[in-house]
């Protein structure tokens, strides 16, 4: 069938490549609804519990470690929730923090927080308080310890909304 031979719609255009030209319209329609989807989902929440549930904005200097100083961490999961130790590292070692060790305590889990701190910087300690959002602040000098502060996590503490890294 030669080209003139076809039957052809009001505008002279083969029904065929009429219909081709429409499917890939389409097509290409829905690769860009889905791809806008995928970046409206991506974007980082504005308003709501996400924003709420992290008092303390993440370009805090003050909820960081001292830049230049190695401020060294010890997090005890006091909660009973399996996990929070190593989230509660995750997110200190992201603000500075030199998180040398994590493990579970042992027992009745712990309502609130509990930052020790084992040198004569005090400072460090609410440094970190600011950087998990939660707990209280007690002094225990101990010049033997390994670490500069210890970090009992309690039930009061919530992780961040942030995606988990493997």
């Amino acid at each position: 069938m030669t080209p003139s031979a076809w039957p052809s719609g009001p505008d002279g255009d083969p029904p065929a490549r009429k219909r081709r030209g429409w499917i890939v319209a389409a097509l290409v329609a829905v690769v860009l609804a889905g791809a806008a989807t995928a970046w409206w989902m991506q974007r980082p929440p504005t308003t709501g519990a996400a924003v709420i549930a992290h008092a303390v904005a993440p370009d805090d200097s003050t909820a960081r470690a001292p830049s230049g100083v190695r401020v060294r961490v010890r997090v005890l999961n006091a909660s009973g929730t399996r996990g929070l130790a190593r989230r509660a590292a995750l997110e200190l070692r992201d603000r500075g923090f030199d998180v040398v060790d994590y493990d579970s305590e042992r027992g009745n889990g712990r309502r609130t927080s509990l930052i020790v701190v084992h040198t004569a910087h005090t400072d460090w300690g609410d440094r970190l308080r600011r950087g998990l959002g939660a707990g209280s602040i007690e002094s225990a000098p101990d010049s033997l310890r390994f670490v500069d502060l210890t970090v009992y996590i309690g039930r009061d503490w919530h992780p961040s909304t942030e995606a988990l890294r493997p």
